[in-house]
């Protein structure tokens, strides 16, 4: 089956248009380690997810769904941890988040498992944005590399609202990311952070689709990674500016850092316009670990493989350090330390 479609296709033989995912043997399963929360959001943006066939096809697994709403009066600020173990190794989750005109919603989903786990996630999480609300939503997966992982998040932001998201992947045999949204209504603000560490054989598949339709709305990515060993990462990242969206930006930004010569990296910046009074940037690089820097660490008494951990550790601080929780913020620091250190 295939997934992560970019709006806008280029020549096949680049083999980037979208990608392709064998799913897993599965049987219903239950996953008793968190209960359903239902609030009766009857939103649904399915068809935006990383592929409505497998989004379909995996309706009868989905084992937990849960709903977060802010208003005005009650604001929400909440940490759910959902773990992989052995006996609770299937997880097929949709989540629903909306916030309330006038709102404050901050979030985060800390999904993870032991290293010794094999496992399957797929998740679905939708996001509503009011007038004048305030998001802030922090998804971190920890997975272990015998995890096939599929996420997708689709957000729909209305006027005055301003969404954050922050996006850490550090685990997955496979891990697909998909993130497809609309800043709808005049001045929506959104703004992606993310970091992703692959090694050994991972594949990392991503893909940012924002469609800027309001006025006067900013769209800002920011994406930072390593990459290690034999992995391979394919970055499509697409900013569409409608009729409609006059004096809007959007920016999107790269940066890569590779540490293997067998890696395999693709990145597919995409800008997409019908308006003329708007503002687009895009920017992808890639390149090793400046020797000089790493040698005057090396000359500090640090040995190599210190030197090169404590210069990508500094990369990914600027992201890290906006998750809000200080123990989730921990638990990444001490991931990304820990797979580091086996490069």
């Amino acid at each position: 089956m295939r997934g992560n479609f970019i709006p806008s296709n280029t020549w096949n033989a680049t083999r980037v248009n979208n990608t392709e995912v064998l799913l897993p043997n599965l049987n219903p399963k239950e996953y008793s380690l968190i209960k359903d929360e239902n609030k009766n959001l009857n939103f649904s943006y399915e068809k935006f997810s990383f592929s409505s066939e497998i989004t379909e096809k995996l309706k009868e697994f989905t084992n937990l769904k849960m709903d977060f709403v802010s208003t005005k009066e009650n604001s929400l600020n909440q940490v759910v941890s959902l773990e992989l173990n052995e006996e609770n190794n299937q997880l097929v989750d949709i989540i629903k988040i909306r916030a309330e005109k006038n709102s404050t919603l901050n979030l985060t989903l800390d999904y993870f498992s032991k290293e010794t786990v094999k496992g399957f996630r797929h998740s679905i999480i939708e996001v509503e944005a009011e007038e004048n609300s305030d998001v802030k939503i922090y998804i971190s997966q920890r997975f272990s590399l015998d995890v096939l992982s599929i996420q997708s998040v689709y957000y729909k932001v209305k006027e005055n609202a301003n969404v954050e998201f922050v996006q850490v992947d550090l685990g997955g045999r496979e891990n697909y990311v998909s993130y497809i949204g609309d800043l709808v209504d005049n001045n929506s603000n959104v703004n992606v952070n993310s970091i992703y560490f692959g090694k050994n054989e991972q594949k990392l598949d991503f893909n940012y689709v924002a469609t800027q339709r309001g006025r006067a709305t900013n769209y800002d990515l920011a994406i930072k990674g390593a990459l290690a060993d034999r992995a391979q990462k394919t970055c499509r990242v697409t900013i569409d500016f409608k009729r409609g969206s006059s004096t809007s930006k959007g920016s999107e930004q790269e940066y890569v850092t590779l540490l293997s010569d067998d890696i395999r990296n693709v990145a597919v910046p995409i800008l997409l316009c019908t308006e003329d009074d708007v503002e687009g940037i895009h920017a992808a690089s890639a390149g090793k670990i400046d020797e000089n820097i790493l040698f005057y660490i090396m000359s500090r008494g640090f040995t190599e493989s210190e030197a090169k951990r404590l210069i990508l550790e500094s990369k990914f601080a600027e992201t890290i350090d906006l998750i809000d929780n200080e123990e989730i913020r921990k638990r990444v620091y001490t991931t990304l330390s820990k797979k580091l250190s086996e490069v």
